[in-house]
């Protein structure tokens, strides 16, 4: 019986390092947890709430409206809480797509000319948060999220909303 006991407590206690493990793993630092959330702009609603960890990447890739080709536009998850630019990619030029190195702000882009289109780096440009609005199917805006997950944005708001990603921290943003 004291043996049984023995070997209960063993696995209670790895059980209990394993979790606080995860739970050490899920929070930044400071304590601070973070998710990635899209939130109807107009209305505060969130339609989209993922636990993310500082460095992950989320992808914005859709349409453009006048090239009719596709553009991805790449972000990083700051531990301070907010949205870095790392990179945009297209394949031919468009309205309100860089040409060239763009000065903004602090940041000068790096432009690079590449055997399937152009990328576009941003340096990990601290941007806050980012707003849009939700387009027609043509779009076909999809956020690609950290661990492989994809979201259509028509799937989780309607034609016409603005939406605004962010992240977000702190012990009341976990569920």
């Amino acid at each position: 019986m004291l043996a049984r006991r023995r070997a209960l407590r063993a696995g209670g206690g790895l059980l209990a390092v394993g979790l606080l493990g995860g739970l050490a793993a899920a929070a930044q630092p400071g304590g601070r947890r973070l998710r990635f959330v899209a939130a109807d702009a107009g209305s505060g609603r969130v339609v989209l709430s993922v636990p993310v960890a500082a460095g992950e990447r989320v992808t914005l890739r859709y349409t453009h409206s006048v090239s009719k080709r596709p553009v991805e536009e790449e972000f990083s998850i700051s531990a301070t809480g907010g949205l870095l630019m790392q990179e945009m990619r297209f394949d031919t030029f468009g309205a309100n797509l860089p040409a060239g190195p763009e000065h903004i702000g602090s940041t000068t882009t790096t432009f690079l000319r590449e055997r399937d289109g152009y990328r576009v780096l941003h340096h990990g440009r601290p941007l806050g948060d980012v707003q849009l609005m939700v387009n027609s199917s043509r779009s076909g805006q999809v956020l690609l999220l950290p661990g492989g997950e994809r979201v259509r944005l028509l799937d989780v708001a309607d034609y016409g909303t603005r939406v605004e990603l962010s992240v977000r921290g702190g012990p009341r943003a976990w569920p």
